[in-house]
């Protein structure tokens, strides 16, 4: 169960929020919970991928989608669109997926200067 409702039996006007969703694991959920009777909300960066996607899952299952475009390496002003962009939306599953990378390379993260930020 998600939130008290059988897997797949879904409200008709409930969301899922995808992070990162134009790529990878992401797009995949995004994909595969709209095939189960979710409503998607897109969130990433790239707005030409972002409407790829959307268009993708309307075409594909038959779901309303919603995009918005925030790029995560950015301050706590990309909020204030978030919470523009989600209002008035029963927001049923969040998956945060999205993907950061902090130095070229890949390293340990304790090895990292400053990992806590």
């Amino acid at each position: 169960m998600i939130g008290g409702w059988i897997w797949g039996c879904f409200p008709p006007a409930l969301f899922l929020v995808v992070t990162g969703a134009t790529n990878g694991i992401s797009k995949a959920y995004a994909h595969e919970l709209a095939g189960r009777g979710l409503n998607i909300v897109l969130i990433s960066r790239d707005l030409s991928k972002l409407e790829h996607e959307a268009k993708a899952i309307e075409r594909l299952h038959g779901k309303s989608t919603r995009v918005i475009q925030v790029d995560f390496t950015g301050g706590l002003e990309i909020y204030e669109a978030i919470a523009a962009g989600l209002k008035d939306l029963e927001i049923g599953v969040l998956i945060n997926s999205v993907g950061k990378q902090y130095a070229p390379g890949l390293r340990k993260l304790l090895d990292c200067e400053d990992f806590a930020k």
